[in-house]
């Protein structure tokens, strides 16, 4: 059957919605009105005093187990039949947290006892010690680790609510009796075996139970109350009524929020990781890419600092491709995959190594734009600051070649910014650009971080100026200025009053190499032009050029004459 709106969140020796135990003679029977009760079938030999001092770690303490099962005569246990021991008369145990991720929350809850009101919740620090009737709620992105006194190690996922129900143990040392209530979301656990087989481990959610000794495995939790099981190593009992399920090494089962089991089916294999990257450089995000497994519905990813991902610090359910979990700082982590089958069954395992170095952020491009196409010892490379970044480093090389040769490689940049005459240096043709920052650590050395994806340009010689032919006479002002032209080419040409160009009479552009002055009145002006390529490229400005327009006294060797005041006489 399909779990429909599965939570994010794996069980490991644990099974959401049920609850664990293993076999031995004394079982763990969940009694909501009175709490838990371990039955012991009496044997041949047994007495009250024994199984005090076995169970309470007191052998005074029989009075207790007599009223509690209304024995007559304490001497004469019949055999075959079934004392119950209250689990709140064995000895309470502790539990350490062991690693904790985000803003875990701890509270205090007896209502399960007679006792007073819960306590206001807590923040979770590591070493922190918890008791019976501490309830943990992890949010979002969150993660707790907590170690049981018998060394069972329990991962409790982002978005869960879990509380410690019962920690108790046989006798004086004996083994350990856990059981912890899922509400919500999901525990991975690993519980070591024991020799004596009566240690218990229950986790309990509303659909079913599961019994295990010395295992791992994981369950998964719906919104509706559904949840699947799958077994990494040992055996596990599932039971939601009558008959149950036993599960071995490879296979699942999904149990309905009504308790109805699914069949136990085989887990879906480790999804192949080979296109996973060993090296990440992105400080957003860690993307891994989903393997094609036409089988998975959707894929459970994990980060950890640690191949057990006790320290887990990322986790989320895919299933599109690219996996993206948040990113983190730069170091060695481990990444798991599973796949999630169509009846919500969670698969097999894989673990890469991964090592994260995104620091000192690559700083981003400013110009030129990606594919532009710039003049030699116009313009350079620039990118922007990084305010972690003491100095950049830019290379260029030729396009579709690596940077393991590269053209140009300028380290300890102040700035960002690769100079035009640097640039310059290189023949006209096609390259890739990229830019990297470094900061300077406390003992002097460098740390050099990634380079940003490679920027494609292209190098050109870029136009000059032409030579302008300035027409008219003696005496008369230039009507028609021309040059020479190339094909493609248009002209940006500048007119004013005085060689400053402060405040332009012309700024226009045109696509023959002519231009006419008939739009001006009779007077002194000075020109500059431009030239534009095909390749968008632009010429520098020309020097500024004085030009006269209208009819002009002149001399006889064709010298204008000037006024007292200066300016040229203008022919009536």
């Amino acid at each position: 059957m399909q779990l429909p709106g599965l939570r994010a969140a794996l069980v490991g020796s644990g099974v959401a919605g049920l609850t664990l135990a293993g076999s031995a003679i004394a079982q763990i029977r969940p009694m909501p009105r009175n709490g838990d009760v371990i039955e012991h079938r009496v044997v041949s030999g047994d007495t009250l005093e024994q199984l005090a001092a076995r169970y309470l770690g007191d052998h005074r303490r029989w009075t207790t187990l007599q009223s509690q099962n209304h024995v007559a005569d304490p001497f004469r246990l019949r055999p075959g039949s079934v004392l119950e021991i209250p689990a709140r008369l064995l000895r309470a145990a502790a539990a350490s947290v062991e690693f904790v991720q985000g803003d875990v929350r701890s509270s205090h809850s007896l209502s399960h006892l007679a006792g007073p009101a819960d306590a206001p919740d807590q923040p979770v620090q590591k070493g922190q010690l918890l008791q019976e009737g501490d309830a943990l709620k992890v949010p979002a992105n969150a993660f707790v680790a907590v170690r049981l006194a018998d060394g069972s190690l329990v991962r409790v996922q982002s978005e869960s609510d879990v509380e410690l129900r019962q920690m108790r143990r046989k006798g004086r040392a004996g083994s350990l009796q856990s059981v912890l209530d899922l509400h919500a979301g999901g525990v991975e656990a690993s519980v070591p075996k024991q020799a004596d087989g009566e240690r218990r481990f229950e986790v309990r959610t509303q659909a079913a139970s599961t019994s295990v000794r010395g295992t791992q495995f994981m369950v998964l939790t719906d919104d509706q109350g559904g949840t699947a099981a799958a077994v990494d190593e040992g055996s596990v009992a599932v039971h939601a009524g009558a008959p149950g399920a036993l599960l071995k090494p490879g296979q699942g089962i999904a149990v309905a929020a009504d308790g109805r089991l699914g069949k136990t089916l085989p887990m879906l294999p480790a999804p192949d990781t080979t296109a996973w990257p060993t090296l990440v450089e992105d400080a957003n995000w860690v993307s891994l890419t989903l393997p094609a497994m036409p089988a998975a519905l959707r894929f459970q990813v994990q980060l950890a600092g640690d191949r057990s991902f006790t320290r887990t610090l990322r986790s989320g359910m895919f299933s599109q491709s690219p996996a993206r979990l948040t990113g983190v700082e730069d170091g060695e982590y481990f990444a798991a995959i599973r796949a999630i089958d169509a009846n919500g069954v969670p698969g097999a395992r894989s673990v890469q190594r991964i090592r994260v170095k995104a620091h000192p952020v690559p700083p981003l491009y400013a110009s030129p734009a990606p594919g532009a196409v710039i003049g030699l010892g116009q313009q350079g490379l620039e990118c922007t600051k990084v305010q972690e970044a003491s100095a950049y480093r830019i290379q260029v090389a030729a396009a579709g070649a690596d940077f393991s040769r590269p053209a140009i490689d300028a380290s300890e940049l102040r700035d960002c910014l690769l100079p035009a005459d640097t640039l310059a240096q290189l023949p006209a043709g096609d390259y890739q650009w990229r830019a990297a920052s470094i900061r300077i650590l406390a003992d002097g050395g460098q740390d050099p971080g990634p380079f940003a994806p490679a920027l494609k340009l292209k190098l050109a010689q870029a136009p000059r100026s032409p030579e302008l032919q300035m027409g008219g006479g003696p005496g008369q002002g230039s009507s028609h200025i021309h040059w020479a032209g190339e094909p493609g080419q248009r002209y940006h040409i500048v007119v004013a009053s005085e060689p400053g160009f402060a405040n332009p009479l012309v700024d226009t552009w045109v696509s023959e190499p002519q231009w006419s002055t008939g739009d001006l009145p009779p007077g002194s002006y000075f020109l500059q032009m431009q030239v534009e390529d095909s390749n968008g490229l632009r010429s520098n400005f020309s020097a500024a050029r004085e030009f006269l327009t209208g009819n002009w006294v002149t001399t006889g060797d064709g010298q204008t004459l000037n006024s007292g005041d200066g300016s040229r006489l203008l022919r009536q």
